[in-house]
């Protein structure tokens, strides 16, 4: 019997010092409580929100005239340095101004990153929800795996109650008994793997909501399937109204319009004025005024004016590639992730109806037989462990399904709207981010997608430029209104 020590003792540490999966008081939680204090309290979403914060102060910043220049010239002094022979005072002031338009630029540049920095709080805040339902997931998973090995121990250990009484009475030999040991020492140890993968799993979870990373968590009692609409094309649609990195890429291409425009400008020369005052001594002069006015000629070193249109032309063509690829991964997405969730479903379903119910028919069969003496202890200790697989595939199996899910309801909370307002709270904050939205809405139908008003690609007296559309083909769902701008820039910088 001294063989049996280890066997023994091994199987009972997970239970005589356990690694304690602790739980708040109370009932179990939903996973929009956890969204809502994750939105609340995310680090990266503050981040975000006081980098959005920063941008909008510059807007003021843009749109205002240079400082004025104010001076005093004196003309005369004599060697003897005596400032009260000098003989002529210059008091003046002098004020630079840009050419027309321009600072309505800056200012409108200014603004598309403005509200480019709040799209980026919108793609920060989908992800963290994202996310949360991720840890979700896993803790569910987590929970439910050690569950499930708590449960088969009590099974084994009834097993092995039965193998000892059958042993001490000279039925079975020892072996009987020594396999319930190994069996049970081995789910021990199973059992504190799951519960470090429980920890991490919770660690994650705290690390989203800001809490320290040990805090306890009330349990997950089970995993609510968000509602999907059956019709694929909806599915799309509501993605592309939803999804914050695509908008976020939208103004990203109004943006980098607006700084081709901004660009241009520079070609027109930018005028200084400034306005003197004259004071003459020691001579038969009076006073008097006097005024200046001066430009600068953009056009004697213009190759690097021409070089930053084409800069900016270039980055458009950057941003529309990038949406055009952001949409035609979203649409992939949504058919795979689709097909991946009818796939779970059936799976889940096979365990449920199927596969379950008959290996807890063969656990209790081979018991029974066991008792009977009729079924050898290793087959029952082989239906146990297949059962045991069984039950973990299947919760498995319900976490692969959820996760799918609620990657489709990143951008839409179908299940739950409340969330999708926390999403989008600051989404329009001010007039300037509301017109400047306005704005956005006429270049960009988001609700299919594609780009509207097409017309404004064809300039009256001009074609397109051939080496612009080898550098970004357009399909003909993908083109801007005002993707003449970037060919008319360029004719523009030729003709100059």
């Amino acid at each position: 019997m001294k063989q049996l020590w280890p066997y023994v003792l091994l199987s009972l540490l997970p239970w005589l010092f356990p690694i304690t999966v602790k739980a708040e008081q109370g009932t179990a939680f939903h996973v929009t409580e956890l969204i809502e204090e994750a939105l609340q309290n995310n680090p990266r979403i503050a981040a975000a929100l006081a980098e959005w914060e920063a941008q909008k102060a510059q807007v003021g910043q843009v749109n205002v005239l240079d400082d004025p220049i104010v001076g005093f010239d004196s003309w005369n002094i004599p060697t003897d340095l005596d400032l009260d022979k000098t003989r002529t005072w210059i008091v003046f002031a002098r004020q630079q101004f840009p050419a027309p338009g321009v600072l309505a630029l800056r200012e409108s540049v200014s603004q598309a990153k403005t509200l480019q920095a709040l799209r980026k709080v919108e793609v920060i805040k989908q992800a963290i929800a994202q996310e949360v339902k991720q840890a979700y997931a896993e803790l569910y998973l987590a929970e439910k795996t050690i569950e499930v090995t708590d449960r088969h121990f009590e099974i084994l250990e009834r097993f092995e109650k039965a193998a000892d009484l059958k042993f001490s009475t000279g039925t079975v030999s020892q072996q009987d008994l020594l396999k319930a040991q190994v069996a049970l020492a081995r789910l021990g140890n199973q059992r504190l793997v799951h519960q470090q993968t429980y920890q991490t799993a919770l660690a994650s979870m705290n690390t989203l909501l800001n809490r320290p990373v040990r805090a306890p968590l009330k349990k997950v009692k089970h995993l609510s399937l968000p509602n999907l609409p059956e019709d694929g094309d909806q599915l799309e649609t509501l993605a592309f109204q939803n999804q914050a990195a695509l908008k976020w890429s939208a103004v990203s291409i109004l943006q980098h319009e607006r700084a081709v425009a901004l660009s241009q400008k520079k070609w027109a020369p930018h005028f200084q004025v400034g306005l003197k005052r004259f004071e003459n001594k020691g001579n038969h002069l009076s006073g008097g005024w006097g005024i200046s006015a001066s430009m600068n000629l953009p056009w004697v070193f213009g190759e690097k004016y021409k070089q930053e249109v084409l800069e900016t032309e270039s980055q458009v063509s950057s941003a529309l590639a990038h949406y055009e690829h952001l949409r035609n991964e979203t649409r992939y997405s949504i058919r795979d992730l689709k097909l991946k969730i009818e796939t779970t479903a059936r799976l889940v379903q096979l365990f449920e109806k199927e596969v379950i119910p008959k290996a807890e028919q063969s656990v209790a069969s081979a018991d029974a037989g066991y008792q009977a003496d009729r079924v050898d202890f290793l087959d029952l200790l082989e239906s146990e462990r297949q059962l045991l697989d069984l039950r973990l595939e299947y919760f498995k199996a319900l976490a692969a399904q959820y996760q799918p899910r609620s990657t489709l309801t990143r951008s839409y909370p179908f299940d739950f709207p409340h969330i999708r307002t926390l999403l989008w709270q600051n989404a329009s904050h001010d007039s300037n981010e509301i017109a400047t939205v306005g704005k956005l809405d006429q270049f960009f139908n988001l609700s299919n997608g594609v780009c509207a008003n097409e017309s404004d690609e064809k300039r009256d007296g001009h074609e397109h430029d051939d080496a612009h559309e080898r550098k970004y083909p357009q399909s003909p769902d993908a083109r801007r209104p005002g993707a003449g701008h970037a060919h008319a820039a360029q004719t523009k910088t030729r003709g100059a």
